[in-house]
C-alpha cells in the first residue's frame, strides 16, 4: 500500500515573487494548532446592510451596504447619496493580538475616486459607533487602520492604544480610481506594516507599546466613506485574517 506523510508545519503561501506580499510568508492560511484564519469573499446573503456572519453595519443617511451582481466571485458594494457619507461593517469584538505573535489581515477592494474617499479596514474596539468614520478615528479608542482618508489616494496607517487620538503614518503607495487592489496589515511579531499589491507602503514608526493596542479586545472592521462627491462608490471583494496563536 502507498505510504503517506501528512504536513509536518502549516500550510503556508509561497508566492513567486519573493519580495511581494512578505505579510504572508511563514503564515497558516488554513486553519491549525497554531494559526486561527477567517476568510469571507461575501458569497452569502446581506440582511439590512449586514453581511452574513458579520455583528453590525454602521450606516450614515442614504448609505447602504449591498450584495454585487457584477463581481462572479462575490463582493460587497457601497454606496451613499450625500456628500462625507458612507458605511462600515465589523465581526465580533472578540480578537486580541499579542505582541511579538504573527498576524495579517488582507482585502482586495476597489473604490471609485480614489481620492475622494476613506477606505479603511483593520481592528476597533468600538469606543464609538454612531458613524462609519467612529472605528478609525475617535479619540482615546483603540485601533489599527490602513487605507486611504478623503483628499490624497496616498495610503496611510492609524494606530492608537487609547491615547490622545489616532497617529497617522503616511505611506509611499497610492490607490489608482476605479481598479481593484489588495490591501493588507502585516505583523511579522517585530514590525507592523502596511501593503499595497504585495509591496510594502508604511511601516510603523511609533513605539509599540504604546501605540498599538495589544493585549485588547479588538473588533476587525472595514469601512469606507465619499468626500466631496456624493455618488462616489466602493467595492469589497473578500476579506481575510490570520492571526498566530
Amino acid at each position: 500500500m502507498p505510504k503517506y506523510t501528512g504536513f509536518t508545519s502549516p500550510l503556508v503561501h509561497a508566492p513567486g515573487d519573493p519580495a511581494g506580499y512578505q505579510y504572508r510568508q511563514g503564515i497558516g492560511m488554513m486553519p491549525s494548532a497554531e494559526f486561527f484564519t477567517f476568510f469571507d469573499d461575501f458569497q452569502g446573503a446581506v440582511a439590512t446592510n449586514v453581511p452574513a456572519g458579520w455583528s453590525a453595519a454602521i450606516i450614515d443617511t442614504g448609505a447602504t451596504v449591498v450584495a454585487d451582481s457584477t463581481t462572479p466571485t462575490g463582493a460587497l458594494l457601497f454606496d451613499s447619496d450625500g456628500a462625507t457619507e458612507g458605511a462600515s461593517i465589523y465581526l465580533p469584538e472578540t480578537w486580541t493580538l499579542t505582541q511579538g505573535k504573527k498576524f495579517f489581515m488582507e482585502i482586495r477592494v476597489k473604490a471609485e475616486i480614489a481620492d475622494d474617499s476613506d477606505v479603511q479596514f483593520g481592528f476597533s474596539d468600538l469606543t464609538a459607533t454612531s458613524n462609519p468614520e467612529d472605528l478609525w478615528t475617535t479619540t482615546s479608542a483603540s485601533l489599527i487602520a490602513f487605507g486611504t482618508l478623503d483628499g490624497s489616494a496616498l495610503t496611510k496607517m492609524l494606530s492608537d492604544k487609547s491615547n490622545s487620538g489616532s497617529a497617522v503614518v503616511n505611506g509611499t503607495r497610492s490607490l489608482t480610481s476605479d481598479t481593484w487592489h489588495t490591501l493588507a496589515i502585516g505583523y511579522d511579531g517585530a514590525n507592523l506594516r502596511g501593503f499595497v499589491n504585495g509591496r510594502e507602503s508604511v511601516r510603523w514608526t511609533g513605539a509599540h507599546a504604546t501605540t498599538v493596542p495589544f493585549g485588547v479586545t479588538l473588533a476587525p472592521f472595514f469601512g469606507w466613506r465619499n468626500g466631496s462627491a456624493a455618488t462616489t462608490e466602493g467595492m469589497l471583494d473578500y476579506f481575510r485574517l490570520v492571526i498566530e496563536r
